[in-house]
């Protein structure tokens, strides 16, 4: 005849050993490779184990593990039910292999997202259940005293049990006590697990600073691009002695300029050499990847290059901008949202940081002349162009300086120093003009130089 498998009962489970199963199953190879999964799931047990409620609702969740808006559209963003769905799935693939010989079983009802444990019954073969005799009930049975004295006997077979009954006792609580403190240890141990293992995924969690000002980004769900410059276009504008603006960058219009009168056979080669290539600097590129190593892993972290990037994108996502107008054209768009710059003089081949509006003591110009050792950057935290989308611009006055910058930013010390300048609860929109210290390239020192905030 067939095993009987009997359906799991909901019976009462001692929540620590719930929450034992819960950090094995976080952990489990089933779910170890899928982080976005794992918060999820460590969120929905706690608020079933740690709180008094009934239910959780799909808004909740969406904010909370998918850095969804508290009132955003569920009707629109499925993001929670796709995930859950598939948590349903890996759960029941873990209880039927991994897990197979838990006692409970974790299980996500269809219908909604409150997880529920439940006892595993024990398989039993369904002849063997038939035919097994019921076991006799134990009874007390009465041994005659050869003397007649009932009342001694009773009296003088007790003492031998309440010894043993005692022993046992004692044995269960240090079994009891052990098995209580090896859990415990399990438990602190997994969970310091998966804080380091979310700290080697995601380093800008590991400190307040960091967290508070890249969450905006990374917590949010959505896309960041990260738009590096196009040097091309840079040496271009030096071999013209003009700026180009972002619609002829576009449009590829300035390709046309190499036909105008007054352009040189020479000048007109090296355009052409140059308007082939799509290149850029290394401190551009070391700086993107001091920013992508925050969240290396993240699906929603791209790499675009200035020429390949597209207005459509900029407008969707949240962007951070490599590099200045001279190199980057992108940045041109936010020239009237920011009041530190970093400009260029095609005639001079010169960088400078323009201040348009100086307070008191501070310069209107802002340039490295004689002194090699220096460099001025700028990083502007300004809103994008639709709700709930930043931008963020990192340029220097040369490689090294958009570097130096790119460090600042990603730093704890960095950020912290931007928030004495700033203080709120948040951090709000900013400008810091920065200077640099450096000795044969590397960077020995960054500071402050002057600072602008905005209200968020």
């Amino acid at each position: 005849m067939p095993i009987m498998v009997p359906a799991p009962q909901q019976l009462e489970i001692d929540s620590d050993a719930s929450w034992e199963l819960l950090l094995r199953v976080v952990n489990s190879n089933e779910l170890k490779r899928s982080l976005r999964l794992r918060e999820l799931l460590l969120y929905l047990g706690k608020r079933s184990l740690k709180s008094n409620v009934a239910s959780i609702r799909e808004q909740e969740i969406g904010a909370a593990v998918f850095g969804r808006p508290e009132d955003y559209d569920t009707g629109i963003d499925n993001i929670v039910r796709v995930n859950v769905s598939e948590l349903r799935k890996r759960l029941a693939h873990y209880f039927q292999e991994e897990g197979a010989g838990e006692p409970i079983i974790l299980e996500i009802p269809r219908g909604g997202y409150f997880p529920v444990f439940l006892s595993r019954p024990v398989e039993k073969d369904s002849k063997t259940q038939e035919h097994d005799p019921a076991p006799e009930p134990v009874t007390n049975v009465h041994v005659p005293d050869p003397k007649g004295t009932v009342e001694h006997e009773t009296s003088s077979a007790s003492l031998p049990k309440d010894v043993a009954r005692q022993r046992t006792g004692r044995a269960l609580s240090w079994g009891l006590g052990i098995a209580l403190l090896l859990a415990i240890s399990v438990s602190a141990f997994l969970y310091w697990q998966n804080h380091a293992l979310r700290l080697q995924l995601q380093p800008w969690h590991a400190d307040s600073n960091r967290a508070a000002f890249w969450s905006q980004f990374f917590a949010s769900g959505q896309e960041v691009d990260i738009v590096t410059a196009d040097t091309s276009y840079a040496i271009a504008e030096d071999l013209l002695q003009r700026p180009i603006s972002l619609d002829d960058y576009l449009d590829y219009k300035y390709k046309s300029d190499v036909n105008l009168p007054g352009i040189t056979p020479q000048t007109r080669d090296a355009l052409h050499l140059v308007l082939d290539r799509n290149t850029g600097s290394v401190g551009d590129f070391e700086a993107a990847e001091r920013i992508m190593g925050l969240d290396a892993y993240s699906p929603a972290l791209k790499l675009a290059s200035a020429r390949s990037y597209t207005p459509q994108s900029i407008k969707d996502n949240n962007v951070i901008l490599i590099g200045g107008r001279a190199s980057n054209p992108w940045v041109e768009l936010y020239k009237d949202r920011t009041n530190f710059s970093i400009e260029y003089d095609p005639l001079l081949h010169r960088s400078y940081v323009l201040n348009r509006s100086p307070a008191e003591g501070e310069q209107h110009i802002y340039e490295i002349v004689q002194d090699h050792d220096k460099a001025y950057s700028v990083i502007a935290f300004v809103p994008n162009f639709s709700n709930h989308r930043y931008a963020l611009i990192i340029a220097g006055t040369d490689s090294q300086g958009t570097r130096a910058a790119g460090e600042f930013i990603a730093s704890s010390e960095g950020l912290a120093a931007i928030r004495q300048r700033l203080p709120a609860d948040r951090y709000p929109y900013f400008e810091v003009l920065l200077s640099s210290s450096r000795l044969e390239g590397t960077t020995l020192h960054t500071v402050i130089q002057t600072s602008r905030g905005y209200a968020h």
